[in-house]
């Protein structure tokens, strides 16, 4: 048995969960009822990172307690498994490792599962010829739907590859009991192709093709990923050292085991280690650019407020008095072309998805930065509801 397999089957069997490692989902025993608004979150999560936002969106997710975290799908892609000259840099796994542990320290399960490692071979692709080991992510994600009793929201930080695949198995689940896609990727304009679309950009066309409800939080302007000050960008850039200095001991581990591209196998155990001061320094120094946050906020009914404690991501009902920085869904109307690109337009109602929208202003990073602190801190004890 490979380190990988061996990972991931001594993981499992310490969290009490039953898999046959490379065969199927981490799965919880039952459905059971929601505590919260269900939602799965598809991620090109790695191990060791691709980008270490994807470990921050994730910690993200579970500090919000209106949450009722149902799955994890990983959206790895063959050329960051493996290391060049063939592959992207060096080899890494897909995040079973990352999702096990944080599942160990809220003291729950978190189901997980890989998808399909290639792009689509064209448009309306099934991906069911692909090798079973890579099927239960779309499995798991259909399960999922079938299961809960409540329309559930998909967070997608990656590419579009298993959602559209799960769409095009069986439109009609999906239609009925998908809530909406927290859509991650794409320009508001350009020629460049953006990251996470060109992971996969057939999958990409056919999910804006599909009619699912997408609330679209582009990840890229016409001037780039990287534009801190745009009305439609979600970007924003902040040091370690602004969002990690409140963690609990075991989140640093987390994070450290991530950053250090830890390679010890006992994942459970690297988790009572306090990270090495040199090593946490090291990281605490580092910057990091970040895109999703405002989706996952936003759909937990909250907004960025100025507190008496600074800056926070407080319910909305709960901001009375309270200066917020707004932001906002507008409708649009919606096409994709060939290149997978989309065009829009703002319309006052019946447009087919909703584009994020934001209060301007160099303020924004920072006031991000020190309410993302502030959720982050509240980890793990956020765990208590489950």
């Amino acid at each position: 048995m490979r380190r990988r397999d061996l990972l991931i089957a001594g993981a499992a069997a310490f969290a009490g969960l039953s898999t046959a490692a490379g065969q199927g989902p981490v799965r919880a025993s039952g459905p059971g009822a929601t505590r919260g608004i269900p939602i799965v979150h598809i991620t090109d999560l790695y191990h060791p990172p691709q980008d270490p936002d994807d470990h921050i969106d994730l910690a993200t997710l579970v500090a919000l307690e209106e949450f009722d975290l149902r799955g994890v799908i990983l959206d790895a892609t063959r050329k960051f498994l493996i290391p060049s000259p063939e592959g992207f840099d060096i080899r890494r796994e897909p995040g079973f490792a990352p999702v096990i542990q944080l599942g160990s320290i809220l003291g729950r399960t978190i189901p997980v599962a890989a998808v399909p490692t290639q792009p689509w071979a064209h448009p309306g692709d099934t991906m069911a010829d692909r090798p079973r080991p890579e099927q239960a992510g779309v499995r798991l994600l259909l399960d999922i739907l079938a299961e809960c009793p409540d329309k559930v929201i998909v967070s997608v930080v990656g590419s579009a590859r298993v959602l559209a695949a799960a769409y095009n198995r069986n439109p009609e689940l999906l239609r009925a009991r998908i809530r909406y896609v927290l859509l991650n990727a794409g320009s508001t304009g350009g020629t460049k192709r953006e990251w996470n679309v060109g992971l996969d950009p057939e999958a990409y066309g056919d999910l804006w093709r599909s009619g699912l409800p997408i609330r679209w939080y582009p990840c890229a302007t016409e001037r780039g990923a990287f534009n801190p000050d745009h009305e439609r960008g979600t970007y924003w850039k902040t040091s370690h050292a602004a969002i990690f200095r409140d963690l609990s001991p075991s989140l640093r581990a987390w994070f450290s085991y991530a950053f250090d591209a830890d390679d010890r196998g006992d994942i459970i155990g690297a988790l009572e280690n306090e990270a090495r001061p040199a090593s946490w320094d090291h990281i605490l120094s580092e910057q990091r650019n970040m895109w999703a946050t405002a989706s996952l906020v936003m759909a937990a009914g909250r907004v960025l407020a100025q507190t008496s404690q600074g800056w926070r991501f407080v319910p909305r009902t709960s901001a009375g008095g309270q200066r917020i920085w707004t932001w906002r869904l507008d409708p649009i109307r919606a096409g994709v072309n060939e290149s997978a690109q989309v065009q829009w337009r703002v319309v006052e109602k019946e447009g087919n998805a909703f584009l994020f929208g934001r209060e301007r202003g160099s303020e924004y990073a920072g006031a991000m930065a020190e309410a993302l602190c502030g959720l982050l801190s509240m980890l793990p004890a956020v765990a208590a509801q489950y």
